[in-house]
């Protein structure tokens, strides 16, 4: 197909995205304050427990996103099925955003997660394995970066990771995936040819995701990541493109409400700028031969293309503007594709060998703790780092240098 009909063809289905989408949008009414509704749901994250209930977030019929406090009792877990029976509230942040919740609906448990169940058990066994080899704050750090699993963590440093822009990097997000997806192919690149790398790379994918608990955005950007991939098999950059479009534009068209959906977000920009903008690592042949012998080079120019790429998402949607953000990201993101590779080592280990599994664990611990100790000290700093809002030119003047920077590589 010539690249006028490709345009041609990108185009039509441009318009028939944005007509879905504005119809959505028009159509989509919010659940009026104290409205009282009933149904039933699958848990796709584990509730966390305090000495008030069990919290967790869920998706209402209409395809609304609301926080749901439980009573203590029945105990909940990752995958049960409930139903319940309650009235939307809303409050407002410090930004004017309305947040939809419900506070100790009635509820049922329907299908309690089988024990018996492969993907459960796994879960459960990567979690107590860090819990039992781990501080609590390490362990819980340790799940959200290497497989974005919520656990309980002190609230000054959950405070903390908020007020310095770095929320994101315990989030379960599309864009664990996407890094996973560019450390394997950096990786088995250097011992096998392009293709059967690609094809490792896309069980490596479906192997995190199980992992990960198949949690929504994991599965949505999984599926992304392996068209991707499959795009890339090819052999042509622009069949890569095409491949993350395509992905994009069925997900949304069958679920509209994704373009407010801050996991595919950032997995369909972070996929992008792996294959536009990562490329601007290899414009130098020293910087490319740099990259390649070194053992964390390829990994660190992964995360700091998915980084680049998707910083203003990150700053408009993951807790307070930090002024101090890009900085802070910048002294601890190189730390976040090595902690993810000792953790997946050590949590595969842990599962066929607790021991040694450990002992790969406490690899982990002079990061975490510099990681602890960063986060810290800016987050005690409060609000002299903070701003309201982020300007929505600085986010569109940000993504046109981008935009500039990746014409230029083309050209290159």
């Amino acid at each position: 197909m010539s690249p006028k009909l490709i345009i041609l063809a990108l185009a039509f289905l441009s318009v028939i995205l944005a007509i879905r989408v504005s119809y959505y949008l028009l159509s989509f009414k919010p659940y009026p304050a104290n409205t009282k509704i009933a149904f039933e749901t699958q848990l796709s994250n584990q509730p966390k427990m305090s000495s008030r209930g069990q919290k967790v977030s869920l998706t209402l019929p209409n395809s609304q996103r609301v926080g749901v406090n439980f009573a203590l009792l029945p105990i909940l877990n990752y995958g049960d099925k409930v139903k319940l029976e309650g009235k939307i509230q809303y409050f407002k942040t410090p930004e004017g955003k309305e947040i939809a919740f419900m506070n100790y609906p009635r509820f049922s448990l329907i299908e309690a997660e089988s024990q018996s169940n492969l993907i459960y058990r796994i879960r459960l066994n990567i979690i107590s394995f860090f819990n039992s080899s781990l501080g609590q704050t390490e362990s819980a750090l340790m799940l959200g970066i290497v497989f974005g699993i919520k656990e309980e963590m002190p609230a000054n440093f959950y405070d903390n990771l908020q007020k310095t822009g770095l929320l994101h990097v315990i989030a379960a997000s599309g864009m664990n995936v996407t890094m996973v997806g560019g450390f394997l192919v950096s990786l088995l690149t250097i011992f096998f040819r392009r293709q059967l790398a690609l094809v490792l790379t896309i069980f490596g994918i479906l192997f995190y995701a199980l992992l990960a608990g198949f949690e929504p955005s994991i599965v949505r950007a999984a599926i992304m990541g392996i068209l991707v991939l499959f795009a890339q098999l090819l052999g042509r950059q622009n069949s890569a493109f095409l491949g993350l479009f395509g992905a994009g534009f069925i997900m949304i068209f069958i679920n509209p409400s994704l373009v407010y959906d801050i996991g595919f977000q950032l997995s369909f920009m972070a996929t992008f700028g792996l294959i536009y903008l990562r490329p601007v690592f290899s414009l130098s042949r020293r910087l490319e031969t740099f990259l390649k012998r070194s053992i964390i080079g390829e990994d660190v120019a992964t995360t700091i293309t998915a980084q680049a790429i998707t910083l203003p998402i990150l700053l408009v949607n993951f807790g307070s503007y930090s002024l101090a953000s890009i900085l802070i990201n910048g002294i601890l993101l190189w730390t976040v594709p090595i902690l993810m590779i000792i953790g997946g080592f050590a949590a595969l280990a842990g599962l066929i060998l607790e021991p040694v599994g450990r002992l790969v664990a406490y690899l982990a611990l002079p990061l975490l703790y510099y990681f602890e100790a960063i986060v810290d000290s800016f987050g005690s700093l409060g609000s002299v780092l903070t701003i309201d809002q982020l300007p929505f030119t600085i986010s569109l003047g940000y993504y046109l240098i981008l935009l500039s920077v990746i014409v230029w590589i083309r050209r290159k």
